[in-house]
């Protein structure tokens, strides 16, 4: 009989299961408050992560270090519970820090914090320079914007008059206007100006007392090099005797042949090279008479003249009847174009009439100004005999050619001189003077060129004339209107700068273009093309009104005032321009609540968050009067918080605790007056775990069974310990038991196997945002004491006796059967059948059977 109970227990026992695999915990954390101040302290919570979940695991031996005291210092380590370790931490002073993290099973971890400043009083000093880039035919000065702010970078008021000194070391690029402004106190702004006088980079410092300097760059660019200066003589041809009169006109002029500002008074001189000159020895004269020969162009311009006419009589020292002579100009540092004039010394008689009008354009800028745009001379040809060789027997030898003339004008009229494109350029219409035979013709400028040209109709005795003029400048398809605060930052319920002007070129991103050559120094600020008003549209978060913008004007200053904090977009129009511009607006008052909670809370659990208060920058930010902050939960089924809670004047947070009861998503609601809704969405998770019991040992009588216990969680990868596990046992006597899980997930109970002949062990598992989870098993007990009975025959409701050696045989095979049933439903007959032989076992079993039937 021994020998059948034993392999019966030897086939009832299951084996244990191993245990799912297991990672290497991780830390996860929460700070409280999110955004410290310095000289303040918080608490950084450590719980353990998995999947970005909470795991309720309990965390032993937590050490802490933090990688620089002096920003932030360890004060302690407490419990917040089982499964929560509080860090009090100190913030000394602003920065960013390390804290590093490590416990025995966990991967250490360096966290990332950042210390911030009181953002209640200025520290610090910005400046703004409008516009940061000059093309050469732009506007030659600039604004200067400096402003007080906190460490944050929030505008703030001074509290006192604070003098800001500027200066730069680029003294030939540009001229402060002033060396030293004052930001006045209750202002939280200045404005000054610089002149350019130069071209290249240049650099403008700014400095106060006990803030740091600061310094901005300006980018003025330069024309393609190097430059010229074009002399042009109109006209070429000249007659000796005549007394007529031409226009020497010089241009600056850059390596692309276009005309350019200049940046300093260029100081030239013209002369004339005479082609005879090593023949006419015996006469120091000039042959070409100027009004003026020495010459300027000044700065910011870009041309001159100067009338001059060919010696009287010059043909009486020459045998010659035409000359050409070469009109230069000495200038250091640039180049020079030189031209020729054509003298004709035939003894002719003065021409005079109201043309043939010869016209000869000029490249222009369109600088809004008055530009010479043109020269117009009167002049023909005409059949002249001159003599060609000697006399021969009283006969000149003779020939006729045709020359070119001058023609003089009778009496004063006006050159008819008119512009397809009066926008561009309006002609000043000319006035020929009585004897005079040529007139430079100036124009009023516009500011753009057309798409298609321009072209001018001059009128003479010979009816219209059409020439196509050569205006240089942006053409209006290429501008476009930029308004922008002339401040870094607005202060919101005050007053702010506003710059408007135009842009030639600029892309999308309001930069002008750039292409394979290089940036065209051409393309940038250009000034208003036309008279206008500029309107902008409707706006409630910024107050201003229109202005009236004059042709030629380099830019438009005007003050707005910013009703409240936020960022706004301001539509504005003029002509045929329009845009947007974004406002942003910033208070150092607190303009946001501001709530900190881990990413997943556990269901049944309490779980810390905290409340604080930010200014526009999202800055942390100490209340200036009690604030009153009322919490609502749209499902208090899952989870709920206090109705209200208040951040006294001098702090600038609360903590308080959300209790959770089921899974879900909620959204917390946070009103308090004069700042905006603030809504949060809460996810509280409920992990259950799974369950296995396994029984150990013979499953005899009066002996030890273990019940191990392990639990695992399929949503997280670490292990699971520090669970609460309730046992209750009936059929034996208890000798030991876990009341909670072990590192490994693991929890076992000890019994006896002495009451009945079943033992039955039931396991019930909870724990911190866990779901209570149960499991039951039974054990049949071998082996148990039978007591001395007699045992009477008796017949089973077929008649049929039965005896204790017949019980026996139906009880074994039933209970095998039974076993090898359950073994192998379980997937574990085939590595028993290979340990233990059973099929030997069966055999002797049968031999037994049959020697019990033979007593």
């Amino acid at each position: 009989m021994k020998a059948i109970f034993l392999i019966l227990g030897v086939i009832a026992g299951i084996l244990v299961i191993p245990a799912q695999a297991q990672t290497t915990a991780e830390f996860g954390y929460q700070l409280h408050p999110e955004k410290l101040l310095e000289n303040t302290e918080g608490v950084l919570q450590i719980f353990v992560t998995s999947n970005e979940m909470m795991v309720p695991k309990q965390i032993v031996d937590l050490k802490v270090v933090s990688s620089d005291n002096s920003i932030i210092e360890i004060l302690g380590i407490e419990e917040s519970d089982k499964f929560t370790k509080d860090i009090l931490i100190k913030a000394k002073k602003s920065g960013i820090v390390g804290i590093v993290l490590a416990a025995p099973g966990f991967s250490s971890k360096e966290i990332s914090l950042e210390v911030f400043n009181n953002n209640n009083y200025p520290t610090q000093i910005l400046m703004k320079i409008t516009p940061e880039k000059f093309p050469i035919d732009g506007p030659r000065y600039g604004y200067i914007a400096l402003e007080l702010a906190t460490t944050g970078g929030l505008p703030t008021l001074a509290a006192d008059d604070t003098i800001i000194h500027l200066n730069t070391p680029n003294k030939d690029i540009i001229i402060l206007t002033n060396s030293e402004v004052t930001i006045s106190s209750g202002e939280y702004y200045v404005i000054t100006e610089f002149e350019i006088i130069g071209s290249g980079n240049a650099i403008i410092f700014a400095e106060t007392e006990d803030m740091t300097k600061i310094s901005s760059r300006i980018n003025i660019l330069e024309p393609n090099g190097p430059l010229k200066l074009q002399l042009y003589a109109f006209p070429q041809d000249y007659n000796s005797y005549s007394g007529t009169r031409g226009f020497a006109i010089i241009q600056l002029l850059d390596a692309d042949g276009i005309p350019v500002l200049a940046e300093e008074d260029i100081h030239f001189k013209l002369n004339v090279e005479n082609p005879d000159s090593a023949i006419n020895t015996s006469n120091d004269f000039q042959e070409v008479l100027f009004d003026k020969q020495q010459l300027v162009i000044n700065k910011g311009s870009y041309s001159t003249f100067t009338k001059f006419t060919p010696r009287s009589g010059l043909g009486d020292i020459t045998t010659s009847y035409e000359q050409t002579f070469t009109m230069f100009i000495s200038v250091n540092n640039y180049l020079t174009g030189s031209t020729s004039i054509n003298i004709f010394h035939d003894q002719l008689g003065a021409l005079e009439g109201e043309g043939p009008a010869v016209t000869n354009v000029l490249p222009f800028l369109t600088t809004g100004k008055e530009e010479i745009i043109a020269v117009t001379y009167y002049e023909t040809e005409i059949e002249i005999s001159r003599q060609t060789g000697g006399s021969k027997e009283g006969t000149t030898n003779r020939e006729t050619v045709t020359v070119t003339v001058p023609v003089t004008a009778k009496d004063d009229h006006s050159v008819i001189f008119s512009s397809s494109e009066l926008d561009t350029v309006n002609p000043i219409h000319p006035i020929m003077k009585k004897g005079e035979n040529v007139v430079i013709v100036f124009g009023k400028t516009g500011t753009v060129i057309p798409e298609e040209g321009v072209s001018f109709s001059i009128t003479d005795n010979q009816g219209v004339k059409t020439i196509i003029g050569n205006p240089i400048g942006p053409s209006e398809n290429s501008i476009s209107l930029s308004v922008e605060p002339l401040i870094p930052m607005i202060l919101a319920e005050k007053q702010f700068p506003v710059l408007a002007y135009l842009v030639e070129g600029a892309g999308e991103d309001g930069e002008t273009t750039t292409t394979e050559e290089g940036e065209d120094p051409r393309l940038g600020v250009t000034p208003f093309i036309e008279d206008a008003v500029l309107t902008f549209s409707a706006n409630e978060f910024i107050e201003t009104d229109y202005l009236t913008i004059k042709q030629n004007q380099p830019y438009q200053l005007m003050n707005m005032m910013s009703k409240e904090v936020g960022t706004s977009t301001l539509s504005y129009q003029m002509s045929g321009f329009d845009g947007t511009t974004e406002i942003v607006s910033y208070t150092t008052d607190p303009v946001e609540i501001h709530v900190s909670f881990p990413k997943n809370i556990l269901a049944n659990s309490k779980t810390l968050a905290t409340v604080q208060l930010l200014d526009s920058s999202n800055n942390p930010v100490y209340a200036k009067k009690d604030i009153e902050i009322k919490l609502v939960s749209n499902n208090e089924q899952i989870l709920k918080t206090p109705e209200e809670l208040t951040i006294k004047n001098g702090e600038y947070f609360n903590s308080f605790e959300l209790e959770t009861f089921n899974e879900g998503e909620i959204e917390l609601a946070l009103l308090s007056e004069d700042f905006a809704l603030s809504k949060y969405d809460i996810n509280v998770i409920d992990i259950s775990p799974v369950l296995s019991l396994n029984l150990l040992g013979g499953m005899n009588w009066n002996e030890r069974i273990e019940a191990q216990l392990s639990v695992t969680i399929p949503q997280i990868t670490t292990s699971l310990d520090g669970f609460d596990v309730e046992w209750e046992v009936t059929g034996g006597e208890v000798v030991q038991f876990d009341e909670v899980t072990n590192s490994n997930g693991i929890a076992t109970l000890n019994v006896i196997a002495n009451e009945k002949a079943q033992v039955a062990i039931s396991v019930t598992v909870s724990g911190n945002g866990l779901s209570s989870s149960s499991l039951s098993k039974t054990a049949a007990i071998l082996n148990m004491p039978i007591e001395e009975l007699v045992i009477e025959e008796s017949t089973n409701e077929l008649g049929l006796p039965i005896d204790l050696t017949t019980m026996i045989l139906i009880i074994i095979p039933v209970a095998i059967g039974g076993v090898l049933f359950v073994l192998k439903r379980m997937d574990k007959l085939d590595m028993i059948t290979e340990k233990i032989p059973i099929g030997d076992k069966i055999e002797e079993i049968k031999e037994k059977i049959s020697d019990i039937r033979n007593r």
